[in-house]
């Protein structure tokens, strides 16, 4: 029974393992040309005077808010604090060396060598470890949430297990990413790749139970580091990887933030760059002289997606758009009727709540024009999102998003499914075995063929992979620039047209 194999799997993990937007300033910004490297990326150093705000500062040297790093929180700068802006195009070998200039300490942001700020040299990551080469085993640490210390709640009656979908046990909801990372080490021990896994229970979000799973598990000695952690306790492991100069491999998050500082961050989910690019691209595939409505709400979730679908268009230059603020929804539909051969791109997001009663909302308003319907584009997945979304009215949207359904068309992923079915008996219930089985398989062929030199130049993505995934350097960390978009077809998922 499913319930009990999986049981057993958490048994034996317990054995010791083999644009918040503030108002411009009214100080005037003078824009320094001092800089500093970080981490293998340059930045300018910029000392706050009265009245300058981080949206003033990031406004005069032309980069967005968010980018910017700070001592303190971001509202509240006081004259003689230090503001870190990204020098774009001036990026440097991301390891650092024994030649390269002092790096901040991973608790607290860089400080510059000014007459006022203390002259206490920070500490330096350290320099990554060697990885084992052809023939040796890959020893991978994975910290994630298990529960273990509440296996007794589980029930394994008959009924109990019947009743499944009735129970929720913690200790259920991430052993399928587990299971995926062990289905990519059988395929990689097959290709004379030996994977040697660390499992360390992390079910508290905090930084104390992280600093013991490093102190008390070794993770320190491992050569990559998996952590599907909540975010206060993943940056604090980042903190630390970084410190042991280790690798550290994030599998679910979209914060695009993760990569700014840290060399050694590796991010799996697909960059907004490359998700946003595709999509374009596939606007003016599909509807070349189509205008582009551009849905929001002006939030500040939604302030990263703006600021590089702007930044995109205005590069591009040949696709004609709207911003549409979704607080004028009433005229939304007269709006569309305007401009029949045209595209919706939502970016809407003020929080779950108000996500699904908006999306509701836009589906039932746009799908009213059904001579001439637009074409509907997300970047998150609604039909996983919202359980009782309207397919139909999707469908006759021509729904556009980066699913992550299953394409039974793709022999990938039913050969994926149906050794997921001979192993454990059914199919998976979540993505997060997909997830675990791409990076394992991509990250540990790589390794094997290059070495350490793989985190330099990352070889390209691999025809097994269920996903595509093929890391570049985004900041100082390693991004995924790998996205597949889908359109919805006959109620289902199809890959859509792209050059």
């Amino acid at each position: 029974m499913r319930a009990r194999s999986i049981i057993t799997i958490l048994c034996l993990l317990l054995l010791p393992a083999a644009m918040h937007a503030q108002a411009p300033g009214t100080t005037p910004v003078e824009v320094s040309t001092e800089t500093q490297l970080l981490h293998g990326r340059r930045y300018y150093v910029h000392i706050v005077k009265t009245g300058q705000t981080v949206y003033s500062i990031a406004r005069a040297y032309k980069v967005e808010s968010y980018d910017a790093v700070t001592h303190h929180d971001i509202h509240f700068l006081h004259e003689g604090d230090t503001v870190w802006l990204p020098a774009r195009g001036q990026f440097v070998d991301p390891t650092p060396t024994t030649t390269a200039e002092p790096a901040p300490t991973p608790a607290t942001p860089p400080v510059p060598n000014i007459k006022d700020t203390p002259t206490a040299t920070p500490t330096k990551p350290a320099e990554p470890r060697p990885v084992r080469q052809v023939g040796k085993t890959l020893k991978v640490a994975v910290m994630m949430p298990l529960h273990l210390d509440q296996l007794d709640a589980i029930s394994t009656s008959k009924f109990d297990i019947e009743q499944r979908g009735k129970k929720n046990y913690k200790q259920f909801e991430f052993i399928e990413f587990y299971e995926g990372l062990q289905l990519a080490a059988e395929q990689l021990n097959q290709q004379g790749i030996s994977i040697e896994f660390n499992v360390v229970d992390v079910s508290a979000n905090n930084t104390v139970a992280v600093e013991e799973a490093f102190r008390q598990h070794n993770v320190q000695q491992c050569d990559m580091l998996i952590a599907l952690l909540l975010r206060e306790a993943f940056d604090k492991a980042a903190d630390l990887a970084q410190q042991h100069g280790i690798y550290i491999v994030n599998p679910m998050a979209n914060r695009s933030e993760l990569c700014a500082t840290n060399p050694y961050m590796v991010k799996i989910q697909p960059s907004l760059e490359g998700q946003i690019s595709l999509m374009l691209n596939n606007m003016k595939l599909e509807r070349p002289d189509a205008h582009l409505y551009i849905i929001h709400s002006a939030s500040k979730a939604e302030a990263p997606a703006m600021a590089e679908l702007k930044r995109q268009l205005a590069e591009r230059g040949d696709i004609p758009y709207t911003l549409f603020n979704w607080s004028q929804s009433a005229k939304l539909v007269n709006t569309l009727k305007t401009t029949p051969n045209c595209n919706v791109l939502s970016l809407f997001d003020k929080g779950k709540d108000e996500n699904r009663v908006y999306c509701i909302n836009l589906l039932n308003r746009i799908a009213s024009l059904k001579k001439e319907p637009p074409t509907l584009y997300t970047l998150a997945d609604w039909t996983r999102e919202y359980n009782d979304i309207d397919y139909a009215q999707l469908q006759q949207l021509n729904y556009h998003t980066f699913s992550l359904s299953w394409d039974m068309t793709n022999e990938v992923h039913t050969a994926f499914l149906q050794s997921f079915r001979d192993h454990y008996g059914t199919e998976p219930t979540s993505q997060l075995a997909a997830t675990a089985y791409d990076l394992m398989l991509y990250i540990g062929t790589g390794l094997h063929k290059k070495g350490t030199d793989f985190w330099q130049t990352p070889t390209p993505s691999l025809p097994s992979l269920i996903q595509p995934l093929h890391l570049i350097r985004h900041g100082a960390g390693l991004e995924n620039d790998k996205a597949q978009l889908y359109r919805l077809d006959n109620l289902r998922f199809i890959k859509a047209q792209l050059k």
